[in-house]
């Protein structure tokens, strides 16, 4: 597997984070680094991270990081902050503004190739990380999404909810990027760090498209060529673990989302 640097994004995860995977993962895979983003977090996650931390070994310490802030700004903020200070911590750039007012854990040293996200609940195991690249091991994608595709072989556990919504919006999405893509929203995400800026940079317009948003910036700067350096892969295994952020409220705001992420990036 090549050297990668994963953003976990956590809110309220305390009960959620698996910790005996996450230190296993990390013991026995030397190419992973985590950075864990606290994002204003109102139960013990902290302390949880903080856990996690203190009682690795010294070879698995090295490559946890952890930022955490006081106030609650969202997944995409938490995922831009984490990728952002990722990528000076690994060009030796000046250290962004926003750490300015968060804690800071860790030693600040990261070497990879790939950067990206992964759900805190390990929805998408870490297993599927090496099937990424097993499967991009002859194209050298310089983006990797995964993909919730329900198929003879896969573990994909969904609500009926959950499947045929997903199914809606990501034609739509298609609809609208003009892309056949299948699944925009899965939480396991990794690109070369040259695309941090580009779909990092910038603030995001939206608080839970951020990822078709990604997209849509790739598509403005790189035009014609941006579906070509994109490898959508199937996972095998997926799970719907109790306690998602995502509720009533956040569906009913999906339409007016959707619709503002593409009058914004005409």
């Amino acid at each position: 597997m090549e050297k990668t640097c994963l953003v976990i994004p956590c809110y309220n995860e305390s009960e959620r984070l698996d910790t005996q995977a996450y230190v296993s993962e990390l013991s026995t895979n030397p190419n992973l680094t985590l950075i864990f983003v606290n994002d204003g977090s109102k139960d013990a996650t902290i302390d949880v991270l903080r856990s996690i931390h203190s009682k690795s070994n010294s070879q698995v310490q090295d490559r946890i990081h952890i930022l955490s802030y006081s106030d609650n700004q969202g997944k995409a903020t938490a995922v831009q902050r984490g990728l952002l200070w990722a990528y000076a911590l690994s060009n030796n750039s000046p250290a962004p503004a926003f750490l300015n007012n968060c804690e800071i854990i860790g030693n600040e040293i990261i070497e990879a190739k790939y950067f990206g996200f992964w759900d805190a609940d390990l929805a998408t195991p870490f297993s599927e990380l090496t099937w990424f690249f097993h499967l991009a091991k002859d194209s050298d994608p310089d983006m990797i999404i995964g993909s919730r595709v329900a198929r003879l072989g896969s573990k994909i556990d969904r609500t009926v909810f959950r499947h045929y919504s997903g199914r809606l919006f990501a034609t739509i999405i298609s609809q609208g990027l003009g892309w056949k893509v299948h699944d925009t929203q899965c939480g396991a995400k990794i690109f070369k760090a040259h695309l941090i800026p580009i779909c990092m940079e910038q603030p995001f317009k939206t608080s839970w498209l951020f990822d078709v948003e990604m997209l849509l910036r790739m598509k403005k700067h790189f035009r014609e060529n941006a579906t070509e350096m994109i490898l959508e892969v199937p996972i095998r295994t997926w799970n719907d673990v109790k306690g998602s952020k995502i509720g009533w409220s956040d569906f009913v705001k999906v339409p007016y989302q959707i619709w503002k992420v593409f009058r914004d990036y005409k």
